[in-house]
């Protein structure tokens, strides 16, 4: 199964592995990888 794309991850949400725990691992990962390089972000969510 493909999940990162050119335009993000890919999946049917709710299946695995786009669980609604790993997309919030996911996303605690990603803040963390964000604010250890003190960027400033946009984050979109579709």
């Amino acid at each position: 199964m493909r999940l990162f794309g050119t335009d993000g991850i890919r999946g049917e949400v709710g299946k695995y592995p786009l669980t609604a725990e790993n997309i919030l691992k996911l996303a605690k990962a990603a803040s963390l990888v964000l604010k250890k390089k003190n960027s400033i972000s946009r984050v979109v969510i579709k």
